[in-house]
Parts: C-alpha cells; sequence; structure tokens
C-alpha cells in the first residue's frame, strides 16, 4: 500500500523483468519467486564467480513495495539500453 492507502499496480511482466535483473545483476541460480502481502519474495542461490573461493550461498530476500516501486522506475529509465548478457 502507498501512504494514500491504494495498493500498488503493475503488471506482472514489468515486475518480473525488475526482479530478472535484480536476478542477473546477482548471478543468481535454482529462484523461487513468490507474492505475498509484504511484496515478492524472492529465494535462490548466488553462483559462485571463477576463482571465488566463497561456496554457493542461499539469499532470501523480500521486495517491499515501495521497493518495487523503485526498480520498476529504475527499468523504465533502463529500457532499451540493451542486456549486460548480450554485450
Amino acid at each position: 500500500m502507498t501512504s494514500s492507502d491504494e495498493p500498488l499496480v503493475y503488471r506482472y511482466e514489468d515486475v518480473l523483468r525488475a526482479i530478472g535483473h535484480f536476478i542477473d545483476e546477482h548471478d543468481l541460480q535454482d529462484v523461487v519467486i513468490l507474492q505475498t502481502d509484504e511484496g515478492i519474495l524472492l529465494r535462490g542461490y548466488r553462483r559462485p564467480r571463477p576463482g571465488d573461493p566463497t561456496p554457493t550461498s542461499f539469499i532470501n530476500r523480500t521486495f517491499t513495495n515501495e521497493e518495487i516501486a523503485r526498480i520498476h522506475e529504475e527499468a523504465k529509465q533502463r529500457r532499451g539500453t540493451g542486456s549486460r548478457l548480450l554485450q
């Protein structure tokens, strides 16, 4: 809910695109995405980088509705700049 008690409404493809960017940026694999009353719950494993002695770590992250609004706006700003995976 926003400060005016209006629910935040987004298209799923916009939210998933923004969450997907987070997944790519943090090199996550085997992810689960759940919608909760608090926001979007993301669970997955961070892939170890080559030469990184740190083992695979479990990530459990909840994106609040306010964070979803922020990353949605950031995603709109990034649109058309291309994927890091394709560079």
